[in-house]
Protein backbone atom coordinates (compact mmCIF):
# COMPACT_ATOMS: atom_id res chain seq x y z
CA UNK A 1 0.00 0.00 0.00
CA UNK A 2 2.56 2.75 0.05
CA UNK A 3 4.09 1.89 -3.31
CA UNK A 4 3.14 4.43 -5.38
CA UNK A 5 1.59 4.15 -9.65
CA UNK A 6 5.26 3.95 -11.28
CA UNK A 7 6.27 1.60 -8.65
CA UNK A 8 3.43 -1.19 -9.07
CA UNK A 9 3.41 -0.62 -12.56
CA UNK A 10 7.26 -1.94 -12.78
CA UNK A 11 6.20 -4.64 -10.41
CA UNK A 12 3.58 -5.17 -12.85
CA UNK A 13 5.73 -5.03 -16.32
CA UNK A 14 8.20 -7.63 -14.04
CA UNK A 15 5.34 -9.53 -13.38
CA UNK A 16 4.59 -10.09 -17.29
CA UNK A 17 7.64 -10.43 -18.34
CA UNK A 18 7.92 -13.52 -16.07
CA UNK A 19 5.19 -15.08 -18.33
CA UNK A 20 6.76 -13.82 -21.66
CA UNK A 21 10.17 -15.66 -20.78
CA UNK A 22 7.78 -18.83 -20.29
CA UNK A 23 6.44 -18.89 -23.85
CA UNK A 24 3.32 -16.75 -22.64
CA UNK A 25 1.70 -14.82 -25.39
CA UNK A 26 -1.87 -13.32 -26.37
CA UNK A 27 -1.97 -16.11 -29.30
CA UNK A 28 -0.04 -18.96 -27.27
CA UNK A 29 0.49 -20.55 -23.98
CA UNK A 30 3.57 -21.08 -22.20
CA UNK A 31 4.65 -22.88 -18.75
CA UNK A 32 3.93 -21.35 -15.07
CA UNK A 33 6.90 -19.51 -14.14
CA UNK A 34 8.37 -19.60 -10.47
CA UNK A 35 6.40 -17.29 -8.11
CA UNK A 36 9.91 -15.41 -7.35
CA UNK A 37 10.58 -15.48 -11.28
CA UNK A 38 9.28 -11.38 -11.45
CA UNK A 39 11.64 -10.84 -8.07
CA UNK A 40 15.04 -11.97 -9.91
CA UNK A 41 13.91 -9.84 -13.17
CA UNK A 42 13.33 -6.85 -10.75
CA UNK A 43 16.39 -7.77 -8.72
CA UNK A 44 18.61 -8.37 -12.44
CA UNK A 45 17.81 -4.68 -12.79
CA UNK A 46 21.16 -2.02 -14.47
CA UNK A 47 19.65 0.48 -11.79
CA UNK A 48 16.31 -1.30 -9.39
CA UNK A 49 14.11 0.74 -7.89
CA UNK A 50 15.35 1.21 -4.02
CA UNK A 51 11.73 1.50 -2.82
CA UNK A 52 10.72 -1.58 -4.60
CA UNK A 53 13.17 -3.50 -3.50
CA UNK A 54 13.22 -2.82 0.03
CA UNK A 55 9.46 -3.70 -0.08
CA UNK A 56 9.94 -6.73 -1.83
CA UNK A 57 12.90 -7.99 -0.29
CA UNK A 58 11.63 -7.39 3.24
CA UNK A 59 9.41 -10.37 2.12
CA UNK A 60 11.86 -12.32 0.32
CA UNK A 61 13.53 -12.54 3.92
CA UNK A 62 10.74 -14.13 4.92
CA UNK A 63 10.46 -16.77 2.53
CA UNK A 64 7.84 -15.08 0.62
CA UNK A 65 8.72 -15.96 -2.86
CA UNK A 66 9.88 -19.57 -2.24
CA UNK A 67 9.09 -22.12 -4.38
CA UNK A 68 6.39 -24.25 -2.54
CA UNK A 69 5.33 -27.85 -3.79
CA UNK A 70 1.56 -29.22 -3.54
CA UNK A 71 -1.75 -27.69 -4.56
CA UNK A 72 -2.11 -24.25 -6.15
CA UNK A 73 -5.14 -23.24 -3.65
CA UNK A 74 -5.85 -24.20 -0.01
CA UNK A 75 -9.38 -24.65 -1.79
CA UNK A 76 -7.72 -27.86 -3.53
CA UNK A 77 -7.35 -30.26 -0.79
CA UNK A 78 -9.73 -30.95 1.96
CA UNK A 79 -6.82 -30.60 4.67
CA UNK A 80 -6.82 -28.26 7.39
CA UNK A 81 -3.90 -25.41 6.77
CA UNK A 82 -2.51 -22.94 9.28
CA UNK A 83 -0.89 -19.83 7.87
CA UNK A 84 0.57 -17.48 10.32
CA UNK A 85 1.52 -14.18 9.48
CA UNK A 86 2.21 -12.92 13.13
CA UNK A 87 6.20 -14.22 12.94
CA UNK A 88 6.80 -10.67 11.68
CA UNK A 89 6.00 -7.67 14.10
CA UNK A 90 6.24 -5.37 11.03
CA UNK A 91 2.70 -4.51 10.02
CA UNK A 92 3.06 -4.44 6.38
CA UNK A 93 4.48 -7.83 5.99
CA UNK A 94 1.98 -9.10 8.27
CA UNK A 95 -0.74 -7.32 5.82
CA UNK A 96 0.97 -8.45 2.50
CA UNK A 97 0.99 -11.89 3.86
CA UNK A 98 -2.79 -11.75 4.68
CA UNK A 99 -3.38 -10.08 1.48
CA UNK A 100 -1.93 -12.38 -0.46
CA UNK A 101 -3.50 -15.47 0.99
CA UNK A 102 -6.91 -14.01 0.94
CA UNK A 103 -6.73 -13.06 -2.49
CA UNK A 104 -5.85 -16.33 -3.64
CA UNK A 105 -8.51 -18.07 -1.89
CA UNK A 106 -10.67 -15.43 -3.75
CA UNK A 107 -9.41 -16.10 -7.10
CA UNK A 108 -9.78 -20.07 -6.44
CA UNK A 109 -13.47 -19.36 -5.45
CA UNK A 110 -14.05 -17.65 -8.50
CA UNK A 111 -12.36 -20.27 -10.64
CA UNK A 112 -13.93 -23.16 -8.69
CA UNK A 113 -17.54 -21.93 -9.09
CA UNK A 114 -20.61 -21.62 -7.63
CA UNK A 115 -21.26 -24.82 -4.78
CA UNK A 116 -24.06 -26.65 -2.59
CA UNK A 117 -22.84 -26.39 -0.11
CA UNK A 118 -19.82 -25.34 2.28
CA UNK A 119 -16.75 -26.78 1.40
CA UNK A 120 -14.61 -25.00 3.83
CA UNK A 121 -14.52 -22.27 6.50
CA UNK A 122 -11.54 -19.94 6.36
CA UNK A 123 -10.93 -18.65 9.81
CA UNK A 124 -9.28 -15.07 10.54
CA UNK A 125 -8.18 -15.02 13.93
CA UNK A 126 -6.23 -11.32 15.46
CA UNK A 127 -8.27 -10.04 12.52
CA UNK A 128 -6.90 -6.75 13.79
CA UNK A 129 -3.30 -7.48 11.98
CA UNK A 130 -5.04 -7.00 8.62
CA UNK A 131 -9.17 -6.40 9.27
CA UNK A 132 -8.76 -3.22 7.18
CA UNK A 133 -8.13 -5.49 3.80
CA UNK A 134 -10.40 -3.81 1.46
CA UNK A 135 -10.89 -7.37 0.42
CA UNK A 136 -12.53 -8.84 3.36
CA UNK A 137 -16.26 -7.21 3.00
CA UNK A 138 -16.42 -7.92 -0.39
CA UNK A 139 -15.47 -11.45 0.18
CA UNK A 140 -17.78 -11.68 2.64
CA UNK A 141 -20.44 -10.78 0.88
CA UNK A 142 -19.52 -13.41 -2.05
CA UNK A 143 -18.25 -16.56 -0.21
CA UNK A 144 -21.17 -18.00 1.04
CA UNK A 145 -22.46 -18.39 -2.98
CA UNK A 146 -19.32 -19.99 -3.93
CA UNK A 147 -19.03 -23.17 -0.80
CA UNK A 148 -16.97 -20.96 1.86
CA UNK A 149 -17.43 -19.67 5.09
CA UNK A 150 -15.59 -16.74 6.61
CA UNK A 151 -14.96 -16.18 10.28
CA UNK A 152 -13.92 -13.38 11.19
CA UNK A 153 -12.36 -12.31 15.07
CA UNK A 154 -10.78 -9.44 17.07
CA UNK A 155 -10.54 -7.87 20.12
CA UNK A 156 -12.42 -4.72 19.45
CA UNK A 157 -15.45 -3.35 16.80
CA UNK A 158 -13.54 -0.57 15.34
CA UNK A 159 -10.97 -2.67 13.51
CA UNK A 160 -13.49 -3.67 10.77
CA UNK A 161 -14.79 -1.98 7.86
CA UNK A 162 -18.35 -0.83 8.67
CA UNK A 163 -19.35 -2.29 5.28
CA UNK A 164 -18.23 -5.60 6.47
CA UNK A 165 -21.35 -5.66 8.67
CA UNK A 166 -23.87 -5.70 6.00
CA UNK A 167 -22.54 -9.00 4.73
CA UNK A 168 -22.22 -10.66 8.41
CA UNK A 169 -25.19 -13.36 9.19
CA UNK A 170 -24.05 -14.69 12.51
CA UNK A 171 -22.55 -12.49 15.46
CA UNK A 172 -20.59 -13.34 18.66
CA UNK A 173 -19.98 -10.73 21.17
CA UNK A 174 -17.70 -10.73 24.31
CA UNK A 175 -17.56 -8.52 26.84
CA UNK A 176 -16.55 -4.94 25.08
CA UNK A 177 -16.07 -0.88 26.23
CA UNK A 178 -18.95 1.29 26.24
CA UNK A 179 -18.17 2.26 22.48
CA UNK A 180 -17.63 -1.39 21.06
CA UNK A 181 -20.78 -2.56 23.09
CA UNK A 182 -23.44 0.39 20.93
CA UNK A 183 -22.06 -0.63 17.88
CA UNK A 184 -22.76 -4.52 18.31
CA UNK A 185 -26.06 -3.41 20.11
CA UNK A 186 -27.03 -1.46 17.21
CA UNK A 187 -26.09 -4.23 14.70
CA UNK A 188 -27.82 -7.27 16.90
CA UNK A 189 -30.90 -5.55 19.19
CA UNK A 190 -34.16 -4.31 17.69
CA UNK A 191 -33.88 -0.49 17.61
CA UNK A 192 -36.28 -0.14 20.80
CA UNK A 193 -33.36 -2.04 23.40
CA UNK A 194 -30.72 -0.93 21.80
CA UNK A 195 -30.02 0.87 24.80
CA UNK A 196 -30.88 -2.31 26.95
CA UNK A 197 -28.25 -4.46 25.11
CA UNK A 198 -25.66 -2.27 24.96
CA UNK A 199 -25.36 -2.48 28.50
CA UNK A 200 -25.29 -6.35 28.79
CA UNK A 201 -22.84 -6.68 26.24
CA UNK A 202 -20.62 -4.49 28.15
CA UNK A 203 -21.08 -6.03 31.23
CA UNK A 204 -21.00 -9.41 30.12
CA UNK A 205 -19.18 -12.49 32.21
CA UNK A 206 -16.15 -13.75 31.55
CA UNK A 207 -16.56 -17.01 29.52
CA UNK A 208 -20.34 -15.21 28.74
CA UNK A 209 -21.06 -14.14 25.42
CA UNK A 210 -24.18 -12.78 22.98
CA UNK A 211 -25.10 -14.71 19.84
CA UNK A 212 -27.21 -13.54 16.72
CA UNK A 213 -28.12 -15.24 14.07
CA UNK A 214 -30.25 -14.87 11.00
CA UNK A 215 -33.86 -15.17 12.01
CA UNK A 216 -33.35 -14.24 15.37
CA UNK A 217 -35.44 -10.90 16.80
CA UNK A 218 -32.65 -10.57 19.41
CA UNK A 219 -29.41 -11.91 20.53
CA UNK A 220 -29.44 -14.90 23.21
CA UNK A 221 -26.87 -15.20 25.96
CA UNK A 222 -24.71 -18.49 25.76
CA UNK A 223 -21.56 -19.25 27.63
CA UNK A 224 -18.75 -22.07 27.47
CA UNK A 225 -19.74 -25.82 28.39
CA UNK A 226 -18.33 -26.59 31.35
CA UNK A 227 -14.92 -28.79 31.48
CA UNK A 228 -14.15 -26.74 27.94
Amino acid sequence: PDLGDVQLGRIREALKQSYTDRGWSNASSGTIPPFSAFFDILRSEAKPDKGVMLRLSELADYGFFASTNGSASLLDTDDAAIVKIHGTQNELLQRAFASFVLHNLYQAMFRRGPQSRITHAIVFDEAHRAAKLKLIPTMAKECRKFGLALVVASQEVKDFDDSLFTAVASYLALRVNESDAKKMARVMAPSDKVALYADRIKQTEKYRAWYLTEGMKAPVGTQLTDGL
